[in-house]
């Protein structure tokens, strides 16, 4: 097996990165730019490590796994060193055990959903988490309307949208009150950001539909909070799922406990 190694750039991840790649005794690993920097030795881009390695290794938070997927194929084994890390799969203090059991073979690969956006006519990069659409104008309403295989399902006033996937639905999607979602389903997480006399609610939609949304004033579209662009009113954009998948590395079922111990559902400590 071949590692692509990609580290958040902080001392904290560099550590944990440079425990792995000893663990690892640097044979069949490669390394994204910025460790390899840190460590003095040769590094490559993400999109390099996807054709040179079989799986990554990713040390970080959130925000560091979304941006490895917008880069690669590859299966993704993830450290947490960020602040919350629902994604990854395991915490820095279980970094060693769980490198024994990637090298035992002990662990399954899961695909996740991803998101397919095209705008007139033209694709956009996928997202693992989730497509949302914004008001162009800060603090100015947004008239939005979705359409779900043709017909139209909402139509609100507010300041946006949010497409999520299964996954993502633990992030922006949940705090404007959308669900929370097991992220080996199939569909669509769709929740209105702040809509107007709350006449919108969120819906999940089976991913085997086409969604298509049309904006009435200029909006913004940004996908996984990386990329971003104008969202004119005299386009439609067309969201379906993508025939590419967001793959995992996971060493056990731990989704209901992340939502038990990250997310806070649970009494707090003093009642």
């Amino acid at each position: 097996m071949k590692w692509g190694l990609v580290c958040k750039p902080s001392s904290d991840s560099f550590a944990v990165g440079e425990a792995i790649y000893k663990m690892l005794n640097g044979k069949g690993v490669f390394l994204e730019k910025k460790i390899a920097e840190h460590m003095g030795k040769r590094g490559y881009s993400i999109e390099e490590l996807d054709s040179k390695a079989d799986a990554m290794i990713v040390v970080g938070g959130d925000g560091t796994i979304l941006t490895t997927l917008q880069q690669t194929s590859k299966p993704i084994f993830s450290i947490n060193t960020g602040r919350i890390g629902f994604l990854t799969e395991v915490e820095k203090k279980d970094a060693g055990k769980a490198i024994q059991k990637l090298l035992k073979g002990e662990y399954r690969v899961e695909e996740r959903l991803k998101l397919k956006g095209k705008l007139r006519k033209k694709r956009l990069p996928d997202a693992a988490n989730e497509i949302t659409i914004h008001s162009a104008s800060i603090g100015k309403i947004l008239p939005i309307k979705l359409y779900v295989d043709g017909i139209l399902t909402q139509s609100f006033l507010g300041d946006g949208l949010i497409l999520a996937t299964p996954m993502g639905s633990t992030s922006y999607a949940l705090s404007v009150g959308g669900p929370v979602v097991d992220p080996v389903l199939e569909v669509f997480i769709l929740a209105p950001i702040a809509p107007f006399r709350h006449i919108a609610s969120a819906l999940v939609i089976p991913a085997d539909k086409t969604l298509k949304i049309k904006v009435e004033k200029p909006a913004i579209i940004s996908i996984d909070g990386i990329h971003t662009c104008d969202f004119k009113p005299s386009s439609t954009l067309s969201i379906s799922t993508s025939e590419k998948k967001a793959r995992f590395i996971k060493l056990e079922d731990n989704f209901y406990r992340k939502i038990y111990r990250k997310l806070s559902f649970r009494y707090p400590r003093s009642l």
